[in-house]
């Protein structure tokens, strides 16, 4: 069984490999070895964080895409989190609240439909 780990690995190096990079190019772009670059491609090593925000900005990549391998790099479609990266600092709250309402209206629906599932079981 394929690790996470090599699952992200392979899609970097892919990514790299497609953009005619070299290990050492896409190291110095983001501030790290050229060694860990590789190994992160063969999955020794975890991506950060950090570095997956820089990999995602520097070369405006989805993260979907590196960590899930869902492919969200059409024009007409645009990520969440590019979305949030282009609000006021000051709308966060506001969104964050309609999200946790949104998310607690899902689950009760969700709930309800359960309910009403079990009641025609009986």
């Amino acid at each position: 069984m394929t690790s996470i780990k090599m699952e992200i690995g392979k899609r970097i190096r892919n990514f790299r490999i497609s953009n005619n990079l070299t290990q050492a190019q896409l190291a110095e772009s983001l501030d790290i070895s050229t060694n860990f670059v590789s190994e992160v491609e063969t999955g020794k090593k975890n991506i950060s964080l950090e570095i997956l925000c820089r990999l995602c900005q520097s070369y405006n990549l989805s993260a979907d895409y590196i960590l899930l391998g869902k492919d969200c790099s059409s024009s007409s479609q645009h990520t969440l989190s590019e979305y949030l990266f282009s609000l006021p600092a000051d709308d966060i709250p506001t969104i964050i609240e309609y999200l946790e309402a949104s998310m607690k209206l899902k689950k009760l629906e969700e709930e309800k439909k359960l309910k009403n599932t079990i009641s025609q079981l009986r």
